[in-house]
């Protein structure tokens, strides 16, 4: 079994712990919605569901990386893939209930390419060897 090397190993490791801490602040923000949902009522429902998805997209996306970084399996890449895309509908719908849908929605298909690029080309070396 191959290790991770260079670039590749940088950029695993970078984005595993960037996605620990996102998840961990998204659950805080969801506890702090959960208590104005609460006090404001229905209105910020729909933006309570959208966390609780963003949340479940952030474990997905650790659990995708922690299969390349530790057991070197292809399906996390395509688990990566994935969770971008629901990165990028979740975001067109929180700028829709904010009202800046377009412009949240453009960031997000932006950052999602970037990100996966980015991944890609770090890890194309070693794709024959993923299992």
């Amino acid at each position: 079994m191959f290790e991770w090397k260079g670039f590749a190993k940088f950029w695993l490791w970078f984005c595993f712990i960037v996605n620990i801490i996102v998840g961990v602040l998204a659950v805080i923000a969801l506890l702090g919605v959960g208590a104005l949902a609460a006090v404001l009522g229905s209105s910020y429902s729909i933006y309570l569901i959208v966390m609780i998805l963003s949340i479940i997209v952030e474990i997905a996306c650790i659990v995708g990386l922690s299969m390349l970084l530790f057991k070197k399996k292809k399906v996390g890449f395509f688990i990566l893939c994935g969770c971008q895309i629901a990165n990028i509908i979740l975001s067109f719908i929180s700028g829709a209930i904010v009202g800046t849908a377009a412009s949240t929605g453009i960031r997000a298909i932006g950052s999602a390419v970037i990100s996966i690029v980015i991944l890609y080309f770090a890890i194309k070396n070693y794709w024959d060897q993923l299992a």
